[in-house]
């Protein structure tokens, strides 16, 4: 009796594992079908604007640096105390225009004592010419009466002997009211260099001495620094292949990181004649009217300087806002039946704004948000356009996104 109940017991437990092991294989099974169902995503909302036809300038952007065409340091010949103080910072200024004066100490009294020299130079030589005339009656005398051999050999050669002397200090005497005349011309010009002018026109842009400040000292130290700021100059290495692009005269445009959005426009007007050995690129000069200064282009800006290279007019593009950079790189998606079709776009020939595309044709609708989950076939739908966008409210601005990759279109 025992036996069989043990044998039904069994009987029983295994007959129970195998409805639980048919029950689990019928859920795997439902769960692979339910795998291998097609995933049904909803199409993703996305904003759209139309492809546009534009005209690209090919530019290249080399960085340089604003300079004025000549920078002066203004140094004090004399040392002494600074008594006086013309200017001051940014003040324009003319050549020849005192700047500052500095103490004349003994300088004055040297420049009276040089004059009070030359006088007494000017007196001797004098002195010199009359006694010289003297000389020349008793030689003129002595020769009469020698010819008449009235007067001995040996007074006549006495009274030629003093000629001789009297011419001599008569030289010698004139030769010291011009060593007179150069000690009181040295003397009047240390004089002037107490007052301390300027070398050029220009602009005071640094002030580097104080009222009372003593100057002159070793090593010197510059009292002012000065720009000629009537043109400005922009140097820049060029890539040897856009030589052609730089031809002395040709005016090209440039703008300045401190006046971002703003062109200013110059002229080539040097071009080397050699390359760097290390960077392969050939130094520019750039002239710039002064004119800019007043528009708020300073010397010591950095300058990017463009220089265009191509033209190409009659382009497809899309704004910079439709590219987005995933796994396969740079994408545009182009809305299609209701479907997101991707299209690789030309970065190298984009401008700041826009980005040639071929491939899609002008007023074709392109994703400008929304598109950074997309990929080629998604389903998409439009939410709006972008040119329905409501304007920004009073205060707001509404800025383009995008880094500057060589080029502008007009």
């Amino acid at each position: 009796m025992k036996k069989w109940i043990a044998i039904v017991v069994v009987v029983a437990t295994l007959a129970g594992l195998g409805v639980l092991i048919a029950q689990r294989a019928g859920e795997v099974q439902t769960a692979r079908e339910e795998q291998k169902k097609p995933v049904v995503l909803p199409p993703v909302a996305v904003e759209v604007e139309a492809a546009v036809t534009r005209d690209f300038v090919q530019e290249l952007e080399v960085s340089g640096e604003v300079r004025a065409r000549r920078v002066v340091y203004v140094f004090a010949k004399v040392g002494g105390r600074v008594e006086e103080l013309a200017v001051g910072l940014g003040d324009k200024v003319s050549q020849g225009q005192m700047l500052a004066r500095v103490e004349e100490n003994d300088l004055g009294w040297r420049e009276k004592q040089g004059v009070a020299g030359e006088r007494a130079a000017a007196a001797v030589v004098k002195q010199a010419a009359a006694q010289l005339e003297v000389v020349k009656t008793e030689h003129a005398r002595a020769k009469a009466l020698h010819e008449d051999q009235v007067l001995p050999e040996a007074d006549y050669q006495r009274v030629e002997g003093q000629l001789k002397a009297a011419q001599a200090a008569l030289a010698a005497a004139q030769a010291q009211v011009e060593v007179a005349r150069a000690g009181s011309g040295l003397a009047k010009e240390a004089r002037s260099w107490t007052v301390i002018e300027s070398p050029i026109d220009g602009v005071v842009t640094r002030k580097l001495t104080e009222l009372g400040a003593t100057v002159g000292g070793q090593p010197p130290q510059p009292l002012f620094e000065l720009q000629d700021q009537s043109s400005l100059e922009i140097r820049v290495d060029v890539p040897a292949l856009a030589l052609d692009a730089v031809k002395i005269g040709k005016v090209v445009e440039f703008e300045v990181a401190e006046r971002p959005g703003r062109r200013w426009s110059g002229t080539v007007s040097a071009v080397g004649r050699s390359l760097d050995p290390v960077t392969r690129r050939i130094r520019v000069e750039l002239t710039v009217p002064g004119a800019v200064v007043d528009d708020g282009v300073l010397p010591a800006m950095l300058a990017t300087v463009f220089i265009k290279t191509g033209e190409r007019a009659g382009v497809v593009a899309v704004p910079r806002a439709a590219v987005v950079t995933g796994p396969e790189g740079p994408s545009v998606f182009v809305v299609e039946g209701g479907k997101a079709r991707r299209v690789v776009p030309e970065m190298d020939g984009a401008d700041r704004t826009h980005v040639p595309v071929p491939g899609v044709a002008a007023g074709e609708m392109v994703v400008v948000a929304g598109q950074d989950t997309l990929r080629d076939g998604a389903e998409v739908k439009v939410a709006r356009r972008a040119d329905e966008r409501k304007p920004p409210s009073a205060g707001g601005v509404e800025r383009e996104g995008g880094e500057a990759l060589g080029g502008i279109a007009p």
